[in-house]
């Protein structure tokens, strides 16, 4: 799909063009529509092409030379470049589609990137009795937001961690990782328990809007990851690097493959990186601890009731937030009812990434904002829109969050909603 620009003052053409091309030809253009150079500046480095109609002055120089650009005109067709207005809207279309192709084919062809290395480096220290994990970031990749969350909350299944000067400190003592920890549990008594390990991590991920923090950046690796096994508890670090890539359902399930390809690797190798001794110790320590368990410890019997007290409470939960009101916005401009169906919902015009697309109007960014469900109501943030982001006409700071009232108005650039609550 090639993302294209039309600026052309006879608005009844067109409407009529952008109907045409949406009805019968959306699967190739995802259209925005220009109402004046100054306007087109901001979309320009977004675009695949430019289309503009006769009577707008243009120098087709001034654009990045991997741009398309097209003159829909009412004289002969002078060049390639220009396209008639009153031929068949298919032949247009078609034109329009060459215009693209050529451009791309031309394009100079890249070579693969390399995988990146990730934003930290890491190591295991000690500091008297405690044993750290230390992962080195960047001053300008760090997300401040994160850190604060991290630090100044206990968050379940999330390690202790402080961060100073570049080094973000996670506590692993009386710890192993859980590439280790796997090594001497693959006996069949050792199933249920990487399940209910798995569970708490899934647990955890699922939590983490309630912080404000994302699931993309836990470290899903088997050797960074920490079990606790005498507390039956799982730590995985939580990463705070700036950045808005965001993991697609295919990325996540990639991340969870790797993960257990890399456990299969550890149950086919003897050492699982420490001594022999060690691990034949730590097997004998695993089995007299099933035969404490099968002479009658209290121990399992403690984790069912515990497993059953969860369920339970996660069952009341369901129960009050489906009592809870539905939210959402009404375009003003149109009377579009739009649900908040996401505990994280996004609003832009960028179609592969929001949850709602304002595709129609120029002033709107990629990623405007986001609405954040949280326990006590519904939050508006400012992404770093190019126009701001407003409530009851009060602009919001960038990364503000701004509680949302029923019928209150929400305003990105110059596009309105009204945010309400239905029962």
């Amino acid at each position: 799909m090639y993302r294209i620009a039309i600026l052309e003052k006879d608005k009844a053409y067109r409407e009529r063009l952008i109907l045409f091309l949406q009805e019968h030809h959306g699967e190739s253009f995802e259209i925005t529509v220009v109402e004046s150079l100054d306007a087109l500046e901001m979309e320009v480095m977004q675009c695949s092409a430019l289309f503009f109609g006769d009577d707008v002055p243009v120098d087709d120089a001034l654009f990045p030379e991997d741009i398309a650009v097209g003159y829909l005109t009412e004289n002969e067709e002078s060049s390639g470049q220009h396209i008639n207005k009153y031929q068949s809207m298919e032949q247009i279309y078609k034109r329009m589609l060459r215009l693209c192709e050529e451009k791309n084919a031309a394009a100079p062809k890249t070579e693969p990137q390399e995988e990146q290395e990730p934003p930290y480096q890491a190591e295991t220290v000690t500091e008297g009795q405690e044993i750290y994990r230390v992962y080195h970031i960047p001053e300008e990749q760090l997300d401040r937001l994160a850190v604060k969350m991290l630090t100044g909350n206990r968050i379940k299944g999330l390690p202790q961690t402080t961060y100073h000067d570049g080094r973000l400190k996670v506590r692993i003592t009386g710890m192993e990782s859980l590439y280790q920890y796997f090594c001497r549990n693959t006996a069949p008594r050792g199933k249920d328990r990487l399940l209910a390990l798995f569970a708490d991590m899934i647990a955890t991920a699922l939590s983490l809007e309630e912080y404000m923090l994302s699931m993309d950046r836990l470290l899903f690796d088997s050797r960074e990851i920490y079990v606790n096994a005498q507390a039956a508890q799982v730590f995985i670090p939580y990463i705070p690097v700036q950045g808005d890539a965001v993991k697609d359902v295919v990325q996540c399930l990639e991340e969870i493959k790797a993960l257990c390809s890399a456990l299969l690797k550890a149950s086919k190798t003897p050492r699982c990186d420490e001594p022999a001794q060690e691990t034949e110790l730590r097997n004998t320590e695993f089995q007299d601890a099933e035969l404490q368990e099968d002479s009658g410890s209290t121990e399992e019997f403690d984790r069912l009731q515990k497993y059953a007290k969860e369920s339970l409470e996660l069952k009341e939960r369901t129960k009050s937030l489906n009592k809870e009101k539905i939210p959402c916005l009404v375009r003003k401009r149109t009377g579009e009812r739009i649900a908040i169906n996401r505990t994280l919902f996004k609003l832009g015009k960028d179609a592969s990434y929001v949850d709602y697309c304002i595709r129609d109007n120029p002033a709107v960014s990629r990623n405007h904002a986001d609405i954040l469900r949280k326990t006590d109501g519904y939050y508006l943030v400012d992404k770093g829109s190019l126009n701001h982001t407003f409530v009851n006409g009060k602009k919001l700071a960038v990364d503000e969050y701004r509680k949302l009232e029923d019928g209150c108005l929400v305003q990105l650039a110059d596009e309105v909603f009204e945010f309400g609550l239905k029962g």
